[in-house]
């Protein structure tokens, strides 16, 4: 369904590398009796110092298994970061818990049934919270979660990028036509980037010639996590000092044209990020910590940043399940927070239409749930077509979600630590929980 063996932070929504899939590594025995264990059960980051074997570090904290189920609510303690300031006035959250959300079947990919416990134990539950409307009707917290404690969101980070371009044109500071060298006259000598338009990024169809196969030691999405500091290499084994000088030297894949086919690679996105901040002056971090301010967001938000202090825009947010809920609130409102216009009617309206599903069934992850015709990609976000399940969505590898169904105003944010990145199992199984969801509470 998608390129293999990836990298999570980088948000590919690939298989997982294999290795990292097999919890059996050496003194986790809790792991290999309960392949769902919670952190605090594996014993991770607990002692002083914690056994050698149960540490979490830059070197297994994004791809180690089952490391992660620590390291995805404490990634500030790995990597340097940038704090998004809470709204001064936090915006109090309805809460108004249905408990039938509880009593619900719901069915794994094979078909198979399972009651909501076991649901959200196979799909490594971190948080899940349903929104309805202005109001939160479920939330359930695992594995040492809380409705305020941030986690790391991975991909949905480029939905935000995407829906920040999207804004920047609502207000007139560019156009999806414009050509992104307008902007960013340094990508003149990249092939994948000097005749694509910012709608060509925003939706993904840039032609790009870059591997996205972290196995391989020469793939783009190595070099790419060397030129970010996310990998160690020596000095001779980078290729650029920074993301800006490395976005130049990539090249078209000249199988195809720009529009033609979506193909998800992460690198657009750090373009769409820097179209978007040099045409409006304002960084991503100044987008979000508006929006924070207007959706009355409260406690902790940051975002992981390279070695450079550059943000990473592919995969960086960490957020709370409370305030990525006031977000899907507004965003069910019409960008709406009472009678403030917080995202332009005209952005919900794109999302909600998607883009091009051809260009979409010509790529690779036109396979499995995503098959079939019914999905599109639209300035970073999945959009799904299925008559009476349309939604658009922020989807991030590992298994974080926002779901977003605007006509039956109904949003899922989801956020876990899953042993892959992403396969069809997760997001079938995903998909089906959500539907049985909002059929329940649109029935």
């Amino acid at each position: 369904m998608r390129p293999k063996k990836s990298h999570p932070l980088y948000g590919i929504r690939s298989f997982a590398v294999c290795a990292i899939a097999l919890m059996v590594s050496t003194g986790f025995a809790a792991a290999q009796d309960d392949p769902y264990a919670t952190h605090h059960e594996l014993g991770l980051m607990q002692g002083f110092p914690p056994p050698e074997d149960k540490r979490v570090n830059r070197s297994n904290g994004l791809l180690g298994v089952p490391y992660n189920r620590w390291s995805y609510q404490n990634m500030r303690t790995l990597f340097p970061t940038a704090g998004i300031p809470a709204a001064l006035s936090p915006r109090p959250v309805a809460v108004a818990i249905d408990g039938g959300i509880e009593r619900l079947t719901y069915k794994r990919e094979d078909g198979s049934e399972v009651d909501f416990d076991t649901y959200l134990k196979e799909t490594y539950t971190d948080a899940f919270v349903v929104v309805h409307g202005d109001k939160i009707v479920y939330e359930r917290y695992l594995n040492g979660m809380n409705p305020n404690q941030p986690h790391q969101m991975m991909s949905v980070t480029k939905s935000f990028a995407g829906m920040f371009g999207l804004i920047a044109v609502a207000n007139g500071y560019l156009s999806e036509d414009d050509p992104v060298t307008k902007f960013v006259p340094e990508l003149e000598a990249s092939g994948a980037f000097s005749g694509a338009t910012f709608g060509h990024v925003e939706d993904m169809t840039a032609s790009l010639d870059f591997s996205e196969d972290y196995a391989d030691p020469n793939s783009g999405i190595t070099q790419y996590s060397k030129v970010l500091g996310l990998r160690e290499a020596p000095p001779e084994e980078i290729p650029a000092d920074s993301i800006y000088a490395y976005l130049a030297t990539l090249p078209k894949d000249e199988s195809h044209e720009h529009g033609e086919v979506f193909h998800y690679q992460t690198p657009k996105t750090d373009v769409v990020n820097w179209v978007t901040n040099r045409a409006t002056g304002r960084s991503f971090q100044d987008e979000l910590a508006d929006l924070w301010s207007k959706i009355g967001a409260e406690g902790e938000t940051y975002v992981l940043l390279d070695k450079n202090g550059t943000l990473f825009a592919g995969g960086g947010l960490n957020a709370t399940p409370r305030n990525l809920a006031r977000f899907a609130i507004m965003m069910l409102n019409d960008g709406k927070v009472d009678a403030e216009q917080v995202v332009p009617s005209e952005v919900i309206q794109k999302l909600s239409d998607g883009a091009n599903r051809e260009a979409f069934s010509n790529g690779p992850d036109a396979k499995g749930v995503m098959g079939g015709g019914d999905w599109s990609y639209r300035a970073q976000w999945w959009v799904r077509h299925t008559p009476g399940k349309e939604s658009f969505n922020a989807i991030g590898v590992n298994g974080q979600w926002i779901y977003i169904d605007i006509d039956r105003d109904v949003a899922i944010i989801k956020q876990s630590s899953q042993p892959e990145s992403s396969t069809n199992y997760y997001d079938e199984y995903n998909i089906n929980a959500f539907d049985a969801i909002i059929s329940y509470l649109t029935q």
